[in-house]
């Protein structure tokens, strides 16, 4: 096996980590300069640029006919606190490089260039810009256009391990009201009652499994009143058969009288459906990798838009460098390794 041109490889990351890709805000354009680098870096290659409106856009691109289809999103998160060096800049140390998006995914997109310049063979690339911020609408415009192929490889960090099953994901918006007056005479606090709920719902036998989380809790205005709003947003992941609706219904009963919006924001199918014949292309793409010779993964407990792919019919597998642990994080890295390791294995399959 020959080495993965991996000087190069850090060159591309570097341009994709220097190119501001945060969502939130989303928002590039068609315009986007980094469109105009892509298509240079993708001689031979058919480019068309999709738009599917608010920052949700698709960098299509094709060479010759092919079975399988590559997608990659290249937007990231916003920049966390904590970190030591410019996160647009990309740090290079002897056995990593830092940079946001570095892990999540951009080195993905990196090795998948590469590995075009060092065949000839048929390839199809779909790079999309709206995966972070709960979106997904580029994946599911382009799944409306009905583009046939017979499998997709979607790039996560998954340590350049074929992974076929993974969680679902549903993120909820819950608001509650109170009753605003002077603290000193007490009241119905809807802080308070949020507080309530984020202890009742924490203490539930299933919220650990179902990696109950709740990232955003705001509400009132000052310690000596009584607060009469509260937001509280949160998600939980469920594995592929898992009764969602029954926990949201349950969810729900725990807020209490003082609830006054429930509403879901995002939800992500589990990967695969229960549909027996999404179950079936999934086991048959498995058994296709293993004949490749791909390292094949146990399930992993984040979510991604190959599920979106497997319940529209296109049996698809997470595999992309890094590993989820620095994916969102301050000082986000990804490892030479897994960038090599990603590369080949993407090789592999353009060639099969």
């Amino acid at each position: 096996m020959t080495s993965a041109p991996l000087d190069t490889i850090l060159d591309d990351l570097e341009v994709l980590v220097s190119h501001d890709t945060r969502n939130p805000p989303r928002d590039l354009t068609v315009e986007a300069p980094l469109f105009t680098w892509l298509t240079e870096r993708l001689p031979g290659f058919e480019t068309e640029i999709l738009d599917f409106g608010d920052g949700c856009l698709g960098f299509y691109a094709r060479r010759g006919t092919t079975d399988t289809l590559f997608n990659v999103h290249l937007d990231t998160v916003p920049v966390a606190t904590g970190w030591t060096t410019d996160p647009f800049t990309l740090q290079r140390s002897e056995d990593r490089v830092t940079g946001l998006g570095a892990c999540d995914i951009k080195g993905a997109a990196a090795c998948l260039i590469s590995a075009a310049a060092a065949t000839d063979a048929p390839a199809a690339y779909l790079f999309t810009t709206d995966e972070e911020a709960g979106k997904s609408d580029a994946v599911r415009g382009f799944l409306r256009e009905r583009r046939d192929y017979a499998r997709v490889i979607v790039g996560e960090p998954t340590e350049a391990k074929a992974i076929p099953a993974h969680r679902g994901i549903v993120s909820v918006e819950a608001q509650f009201e109170g009753r605003s007056g002077h603290a000193s005479g007490g009241g119905a606090s809807a802080v308070h009652a949020a507080a309530a709920f984020v202890t009742n719902a924490l203490a539930e036998p299933w919220a650990a499994d179902f990696r109950l989380n709740f990232g955003r809790i705001e509400g009132g205005v000052k310690p000596n009143m009584v607060a009469a709003d509260c937001l509280v947003r949160f998600g939980f992941r469920g594995l592929p058969g898992a009764d969602i609706d029954e926990k949201l219904a349950r969810l729900k009963d725990l807020a209490g009288l003082q609830l006054r919006l429930f509403e879901k924001r995002f939800e992500g199918p589990p990967l695969p459906v229960s549909d027996p014949a999404v179950r079936q292309g999934q086991d048959d793409l498995t058994r296709w990798a293993e004949g490749l010779g791909l390292a094949v993964g146990e399930p992993v407990h984040f979510w991604t838009e190959a599920s979106l792919f497997a319940a529209a019919g296109l049996p698809a597998l997470v595999l992309g460098p890094g590993n989820i642990a620095q994916a969102h994080a301050a000082d986000e890295f990804v490892l030479h390794d897994h960038l090599e390791a990603a590369y080949h294995a993407y090789l592999r399959i353009l060639t099969s």
